[in-house]
């Protein structure tokens, strides 16, 4: 494995970037090929991830923090006494056209103001499928959305969404509602992990990037945890 600690933004978060993460990555697209996936639970109200998902192999969640946990608690200054929780261990693939796209779908979002909060994202594709984003509010100048930040962000950005339509379409670049601050590429077998609180968007290049085809659609496994003491 090749570990890359980079910082984002005036606010210096940092985001972990590990590159030959599996030694068998192909072993989870071929776990994918004979899954069955199914639409988030808010995919019917166009908010939340625009796509499917299925179970990740029942142990890669395991391997994912004994791998990497002591790099985290390193990094994010996190007691050696705090356990993991782990919240959601899935493979997921973008599907929704950009014409369906719901208002919140077209803009960066957060995953959880807890600042232990973690989002790992392990990409089963490559550089064509884009990356990830992260982002800047403008208005607020906020890069994190925390407890003391959430309410305040909130009410900001849903008057933005409510004084003017958006263009529908994924997000990807600066606007005059958000600013990029950084970019990691997609590669296959690439790690990225970040706090969830951080403002993202996936950045996708083309339609190409969606659908139902785990060996050639945008195919990513989003495990979700936690540090509590």
């Amino acid at each position: 494995m090749n570990i890359q600690i980079l910082t984002v933004g005036n606010e210096q978060n940092k985001v972990i970037c590990v590159d030959d993460f599996l030694p068998d990555p192909v072993q989870m697209v071929d776990a994918a090929v004979q899954s069955t996936f199914t639409p988030y639970a808010a995919a019917a109200q166009r908010k939340g991830y625009p796509g499917v998902r299925t179970a990740a192999p029942a142990d890669y969640g395991r391997v994912l923090t004994a791998t990497v946990g002591n790099v985290l608690r390193e990094e994010f200054a996190i007691a050696a006494s705090a356990k993991i929780t782990m919240l959601q261990e899935a493979m997921c693939m973008m599907t929704v056209p950009e014409a369906a796209l719901g208002p919140l779908q077209t803009i960066p979002h957060f995953d959880a103001s807890n600042p232990h909060f973690f989002a790992t994202l392990l990409y089963l594709c490559d550089e064509f499928h884009g990356g990830t984003g992260f982002y800047r509010h403008n208005a607020t100048g906020y890069e994190t959305i925390t407890p003391e930040r959430c309410d305040h962000y909130l009410d900001t950005c849903y008057d933005e969404l409510n004084s003017r339509r958006r263009t529908k379409r994924y997000f990807s670049d600066t606007d005059e509602t958000f600013t990029k601050i950084g970019f990691i590429s997609a590669r296959f077998n690439r790690l990225v992990i970040y706090r969830g609180c951080l403002l993202h968007s996936a950045n996708i290049l083309s339609e190409l990037s969606l659908g139902t085809d785990p060996r050639n659609n945008r195919l990513t496994a989003n495990v979700f945890f936690s540090f509590n003491e």
